[in-house]
């Protein structure tokens, strides 16, 4: 049985079946980016600070990450294309000076870093006046699963010390 001809004719309302779209804030998908790596750890918590403060102090890596990263002596940007940039990072050893090389995203309330030994990946968005969530994660494929307690202790650090700088 074939439908009647006027039937074919009638356009489709392409809205009545569209699927429906769901908008994730910047942290949700760092959540959830970070829940398909199994080599790193994650931590979420709330800064007493409006967002642009904290993403200021994310986002500047020149000037804040070797004061809030242990595991950073200095940060340099040496290439920047738009939201994309490459970022070279030394160690706090001087007696190991080899850089570190970071291709970056970075947008408002995102940051994903990675490089030949790690994963690093930072997300805020604001929670309430004067209040801002922030997620970070951190890990090694290359040294696995058995460092996620040191990770994971790093990012407890770096929470404190930005505290202290917010």
């Amino acid at each position: 049985m074939s439908a009647p001809p006027d039937l074919l004719d009638t356009p489709i309302d392409l809205d009545r079946y569209a699927w429906p779209t769901a908008e994730l804030d910047p942290v949700t998908r760092m959540r959830a980016l970070a829940a398909g790596l199994p080599h790193v750890a994650a931590s979420e918590t709330i800064f007493e600070a409006e967002f642009d403060r904290v993403w200021e102090l994310v986002a500047d890596f020149e000037r804040y990450t070797a004061r809030v990263e242990a595991a950073v002596r200095e940060a340099r940007i040496v290439e920047r294309e738009g939201d994309r940039l490459i970022l070279d990072v030394r160690g706090p050893l001087p007696a190991i000076p080899a850089w570190q090389r970071f291709d970056v995203v970075l947008r408002p309330g995102w940051c994903l870093m990675s490089s030949r030994l790690g994963d690093v990946g930072m997300a805020a968005c604001p929670e309430g006046p004067g209040r801002t969530r922030y997620f970070h994660f951190e890990g090694s494929s290359l040294l696995g699963r058995l460092v996620k307690p040191l990770f994971a202790w790093n990012i407890g650090q770096d929470f404190r010390k930005m505290r202290r700088l917010l």
